[in-house]
């Protein structure tokens, strides 16, 4: 069965991205659209104290006030409510925990280190591919074709 840590592999990711709880929203969202990624880890020192989500800014942010103002850490989600995973974890495993959780993001930890994120967007196209896969390999073995 496919892996975390395959997937992490194949998606060649070689670290996390990180901000900091004082940074502002407005930092955070521009630091989010310019790595292209949907959530970002909230560290203090060398302690992950938190993630922050688009949804965390959407719907704990009020639109009227100045998010310039606003810390990472009022609206991030802290540690020790995150789901997290290690690389040794089913994939399958992993979309019943977004599912059951309602999040769209894990952490990846191993030994105590974050070490990667997946999105729900991952786990998806990684799922869909290995049962394409799969499919075309039944196939294969039906029809006597190799």
């Amino acid at each position: 069965m496919y892996t975390v840590g395959d997937l992490l592999k194949h998606l060649k990711q070689t670290g996390v991205y990180f901000i900091s709880p004082d940074a502002s929203i407005t930092e955070a969202k521009d630091y989010m659209m310019e790595k292209g990624i949907g959530a970002v880890s909230i560290k203090s020192g060398e302690e992950l104290v938190g993630i922050l989500t688009e949804r965390d800014m959407l719907w704990k942010c009020e639109l009227r006030d100045d998010l310039s103002q606003v810390k990472v850490e009022q609206v991030m989600t802290p540690a020790k409510d995150i789901v997290s995973v290690t690389t040794g974890v089913d994939l399958e495993e992993c979309f019943n925990l977004m599912d059951v959780h309602r999040v769209r993001h894990l952490p990846v930890v191993e030994e105590g280190n974050l070490v990667g994120m997946l999105s729900i967007r991952d786990l998806v196209r990684a799922i869909v591919d290995q049962q394409i896969f799969i499919s075309s390999q039944l196939e294969s073995y039906i029809t006597g074709r190799s």
